[in-house]
């Protein structure tokens, strides 16, 4: 990506793009930057044409595409969540991909997807006639330089130690990380040290991490504040059906952990095999040391045997998921 951004600030523009990824922030970031650089502001308006969905007819994309620009030296088409590069809409993408080909030197795409088939036609098409950039989750240093920097950018100042745990709470999406920063941003005087205890106080926490707190709770015998965060959980809305399952991932992840800890596997090994960020490997791994495999896995049999329980209507889902609680705070 950083190879994007120098051609971008460079003004080298190719005649189509595709950015794809789980990171729905990164998207954003470099199609706006995109934006800036090929279209003039004062012409924004009449030279830019977005089209979102699977639905949109194929034709009108291609009709923007050879429309002349307005005031301007191109014209700038976005496509998002088109499915043109996955299976399913093989006559469109035969006729995207030939286009392509011959796009007019007016005019610039791009397509913005959560996903692509890099053994497609269109995919291979862009590949050798425009750029490919892919933009899933940045690794944990990564994520940690650019929470420095962007907490640089709404003046205040946060050692690594303090962004790290930002990351814990907050989780890895970069657009709610985004908006934590902004608000510690607002309430922190200007260039004053970020604390824990700033976090604690201004910060949302993800799901995530209150089902780690959850567990650690659990596993430390403290049931009144297991039951605490779970009836929290219960007055955010949360369904008790979707807490459970977030406990048994949360086991499953503890158990595959604990195996690949036992397989003399380092913790960089484990995030890298898992898919998952450092931090949040740590967290398993630390919590692995409570239990044994066997334990673990009895401990996911009793959640999934509680799951069907209240899927049959044996069991009310609220009080079942309390009692399961109750059941891993004795430990």
């Amino acid at each position: 990506m950083k190879e994007l951004e120098k051609r971008l600030k460079q003004n080298n523009i190719s005649s189509c793009y595709l950015f794809y990824g789980t990171e729905q922030y990164l998207k954003t970031q470099y199609t706006n930057l995109l934006k800036k650089t090929v279209l003039e502001p004062s012409a924004e308006i009449m030279n830019l044409d977005i089209f979102e969905g699977n639905k949109q007819d194929i034709s009108a994309i291609l009709d923007s595409a050879d429309t002349l620009p307005f005031l301007s030296e191109k014209r700038l088409v976005i496509v998002k969540e088109s499915e043109l590069f996955q299976t399913g809409r093989k006559n469109d993408t035969e006729k995207m991909s030939d286009y392509i080909k011959t796009i007019p030197d007016t005019t610039c795409i791009v397509f913005i997807e959560n996903a692509a088939d890099k053994r497609g036609k269109l995919y291979k098409t862009i590949s050798k006639y425009g750029y490919i950039a892919e933009m899933n989750g940045l690794s944990e240093k990564e994520l940690l330089y650019w929470i420095i920097r962007e907490c640089k950018r709404n003046k205040f100042q946060i050692e690594t130690k303090i962004a790290s745990y930002l990351l814990y709470v907050v989780g890895g999406e970069m657009i709610q990380l985004e908006k934590e920063i902004k608000k510690l941003g607002a309430f922190l005087p200007e260039n004053s040290q970020a604390t824990s205890y700033d976090i604690d106080i201004i910060c949302i926490k993800s799901l995530e991490t209150k089902i780690f707190d959850l567990l650690n709770a659990m596993i430390n015998g403290q049931s009144k504040q297991a039951i605490t965060i779970y009836h929290n959980l219960l007055l955010m809305k949360e369904s008790p059906l979707m807490i459970l399952a977030m406990i048994i991932r949360q086991f499953r992840m503890i158990l595959q952990c604990k195996i690949l800890l036992e397989q003399v596997k380092v913790q960089s090994q484990i995030a890298e095999k898992m898919g998952l960020r450092d931090f949040m490997v740590k967290q398993y791994v630390q919590q692995s040391k409570y239990f044994n495999i066997e334990e673990l896995r009895q401990a996911l049999e009793f959640c999934l045997q509680v799951d069907i329980n209240i899927k049959t209507g044996k069991w009310n889902s609220e009080l079942a998921v309390e009692l399961l609680l109750l059941q891993y705070s004795k430990k």
